[in-house]
């Protein structure tokens, strides 16, 4: 099973998620895969365009605007069974060595990008010190069907922009956000 089977969705499609634990409200994501032990959803985060992994105890919100907790899904509930049985059975899950200082943000990668969203026909934007050259980029995102315009506006989709720092809002991502433009980070 794929994370686009088990949520119903369409790959490229944004769900809205809530992590109970920050209070920070409600994100929208765009799903990429579910992660490697099947208890987390691998998604961006349209307001950063960094990975965020949707955990267990997250709500997602269907589209009838019911929300449901992620372990309620019968696949990722026997993956958590899965997951504590491996843990009660001394299989190490997590290092203790390393501290939240220590973790980098995740980005996805454009390759990732190309196999997960369609882009046929998809007004995108690119800004930021990329991991390739712009020229390199923009051919490649042509490739796959994207119009590259440049700047963002109300018909653009998304916005691809190479890491600013650790949670930077640029002026460029204000602008994504004010038109509801979903920032992807590469």
């Amino acid at each position: 099973m794929d994370v686009f089977e088990l949520l119903g969705i369409k790959q490229g499609d944004s769900i809205i998620v809530d992590n109970p634990w920050t209070g920070s409200g409600e994100r929208e994501v765009i799903p990429l895969a579910l992660s490697r032990n099947g208890i987390s959803i691998r998604s961006i985060d349209c307001r950063y365009g960094d990975i965020r992994y949707v955990g267990s105890d997250w709500l997602i919100r269907l589209s009838d605007d019911e929300t449901v907790e992620l372990r309620d899904f019968p696949f990722i509930a026997q993956k958590l069974k899965e997951f504590e049985h491996q843990k009660e059975f001394g299989k190490p899950t997590i290092d203790p060595n390393v501290s939240i200082e220590d973790i980098e943000r995740e980005y996805a990668s454009i390759n990732e990008i190309l196999d997960t969203i369609p882009l046929d026909e998809i007004k995108v934007a690119i800004t930021g010190t990329l991991p390739l050259p712009r020229k390199e980029a923009k051919a490649l995102l042509e490739s796959k069907g994207a119009i590259v315009v440049g700047s963002v506006n109300k018909q653009t989709s998304f916005l691809f922009m190479g890491n600013t720092g650790r949670y930077e809002i640029t002026d460029k991502m204000k602008k994504a956000h004010s038109f509801g433009v979903k920032v992807i980070t590469i």
